[in-house]
C-alpha cells in the first residue's frame, strides 16, 4: 500500500466467542482500494465468522471494522448493506436443468 491511500478496509483485532470457543482471536487486517484478498484456512479456522462479523450478521464482541474510515462493527447488516459490504450464502447443489456451459 502507498503512504497516501488509506485502506478501503481495516479490521483491527476482531474478536468473537462462542461460549468458551474463541472463533476470532484478535483478527487484524485491511484491504487498500483495488486490491483482492482471500480468506484460506481448515474448517473451524474462522473465515465465516470473521465475513460475518465483517458483514454485521454476527456483532463481534471486541475489536474494530472500518469501511473508508467510517466504523460498522455495530451497525446492523442491512445498514452495512448499503455501504457497499454484503456477504451471499453457498448453495451447493445440482442445476439438473442446464448444460456445463450455462
Amino acid at each position: 500500500m502507498s503512504p497516501d491511500r488509506e485502506p478501503l478496509l481495516v479490521v483491527e483485532k476482531l474478536m468473537k466467542r462462542f461460549g468458551a470457543l474463541h472463533a476470532l482471536d484478535g483478527l487484524s487486517f485491511h484491504v487498500s482500494p483495488g486490491e483482492i484478498l482471500g480468506l484460506v484456512g481448515p474448517n473451524g479456522s474462522g473465515k465465516t465468522t470473521a465475513i460475518n462479523a465483517i458483514s454485521g450478521i454476527f456483532r463481534p464482541d471486541a475489536g474494530q471494522v472500518r469501511l473508508d474510515g467510517r466504523r460498522i462493527e455495530r451497525l446492523p447488516s442491512h445498514k452495512i448493506v448499503h455501504l457497499g459490504i454484503n456477504r451471499t450464502f453457498q448453495v451447493p447443489k445440482c442445476f439438473l436443468g442446464l448444460t456445463v456451459r450455462q
